[in-house]
């Protein structure tokens, strides 16, 4: 049965939706409703608004708006913090209530409601407490401790560890949470002998549906084909799929990010690394890739602009601009050679081990332009804690090494043209993202791509 809850706002007035997307706010509302949230909490120290979406509509009341919070949490009875994550869906003139009673005849005839959501009226607000999730029923499963134990792949793990029995306990952590999507679970796993104790540390990637399924074979091949085959490239070891809870599990990989490894002296050998790494990728046969042709790039960098022109009047002539030239310079379909890659490919995505580095995170591989990689890649440094020297000898290595590690050819005006595409997805995700400094930054990187220095950025770190 879903629970509704009605409070004052305490003269804040009714709230936009993207309100919802400020941290501050969202700690004010929360804290007020914690004894709900969490009976043993005492007060909210912390809150972190994540993966917000702002669904924008022509009719303002229809505006909706859903984001993740991740709370940190001071007990009543001890200082002692733990984290609560929730997930949050906004709505306007009582459209929450619409969509819980659709939620409820979708859910006829099921044995219990768990997954229904709070329902903060005043608000209009719909909110789950992790791990209960609209689009994924079944992630509570695979997050407890006890449960998740009926689920492990024990095909692949080692000798002595090949059921429930042999595992002494399971610690769970929450490593990356998409609301609706996926979640990514760290599971570290005690076996063994009370004398001669194991630990094993494997990794859970939770879907909503079966295309976990498709990212397992891709994985999988990744690792038969390309495993092993240069000495600094590493992938990370599928162990299996369990598709009554869409998990594909893999071995853990030591290493820490790229970017908290990499620096100007160590630079080119490790971006010499990873473009052998990306060029194995893109000379890779995978098959069954939903593919991206350059007329999609444009249909959709069109879509995203014209939101953006809508939302922010002071930046149409810009925005003309940028559409004009984005039409004027894209590339030859015919010079592109369709490869698999990464959709968006950047340092994350990467983990460093003593010289070596780690690929992973295959969930969104397509067939399309490889030289969107190698944009992506540069785009993305202008956004990280980087100093703009070490940015520019990053994007120059990689963009050379990867020159020499494959057969077509690897034109800058094609990076460049793949760079303002980014530079406009990078601007769009922050429209939707609602950061309470929205407007500026968004004028800001339309400035990045529409400028003339954005050409001389690229050209000095790639030419």
């Amino acid at each position: 049965m879903t629970h509704v809850w009605n409070f004052s706002l305490k003269g804040m007035g009714m709230l936009h939706v993207t309100k919802f997307a400020d941290p501050s706010v969202m700690k004010a509302l929360l804290s007020e409703r914690l004894p709900l949230l969490c009976p043993e909490g005492e007060a909210i120290t912390s809150c972190h608004v994540q993966h917000v979406r702002y669904s924008p509509k022509k009719k303002p009341e229809h505006a909706s708006l859903a984001a993740c919070y991740h709370l940190r949490v001071r007990g009543r009875d001890s200082q002692r913090e733990q984290l609560m994550i929730l997930y949050g869906k906004a709505f306007r003139n009582g459209r929450s209530q619409r969509e819980l009673d659709t939620m409820a005849g979708h859910r006829i005839g099921a044995h219990a409601s768990p997954g229904m959501p709070l329902h903060f009226r005043d608000l209009d607000l719909l909110l789950w407490v992790f791990p209960e999730d609209p689009a994924i029923p079944h992630l509570p499963e695979v997050i407890d401790p006890e449960r998740v134990m009926a689920y492990l792949p024990y095909a692949s793990l080692p000798k002595g560890l090949d059921g429930t029995g042999d595992i002494r306990s399971v610690d769970v952590s929450v490593i990356h949470y998409r609301p609706e999507i996926r979640c990514t679970t760290r599971y570290d796993l005690r076996w063994g002998a009370i004398d001669q104790p194991q630990r094993l540390t494997i990794f859970g990637k939770t879907f909503r549906s079966a295309e976990g399924h498709d990212v397992f074979a891709r994985s999988e091949y990744l690792w038969n084909r390309c495993s092993g085959v240069e000495e600094n490239v590493l992938f990370a070891q599928p162990l299996g799929y369990t598709s009554a809870v869409h998990t594909l599990w893999q071995l853990g990989v030591e290493g820490i990010p790229l970017c908290c490894a990499i620096g100007e002296n160590n630079c080119d050998s490790y971006l010499r690394t990873v473009a052998k790494g990306l060029a194995m990728i893109h000379h890779s046969d995978l098959e069954g890739l939903p593919k991206w042709t350059l007329g999609e790039h444009l249909t959709e960098v069109e879509k995203k602009i014209e939101k953006l022109r809508r939302a922010m009047p002071s930046l149409v002539e810009e925005l003309n601009l940028l559409a004009q030239r984005i039409q004027r310079d894209a590339p030859i379909p015919s010079d592109i050679p369709l490869r698999p890659m990464y959709w968006d490919f950047h340092v994350d995505q990467l983990l460093a081990q003593d010289g070596k580095v780690a690929f992973f995170d295959f969930d969104e591989l397509a067939l399309g332009d490889p030289l969107q990689n190698l944009a992506n890649f540069i785009v993305d440094l202008h956004f990280r804690e980087l100093s703009p020297l070490l940015a520019q000898q990053m994007a120059k290595s990689l963009y050379h090494h990867y020159q020499s590690q494959v057969t077509w050819e690897v034109p800058v005006d094609r990076v460049r043209w793949h760079a303002r595409v980014q530079f406009i997805n990078k601007a769009y995700r922050v429209y939707i993202s609602q950061p309470p400094d929205v407007k500026e930054t968004v004028r800001g990187i339309i400035h990045m791509a529409a400028e003339e220095t954005m050409l001389g950025w690229l050209d000095n770190a790639i030419g």
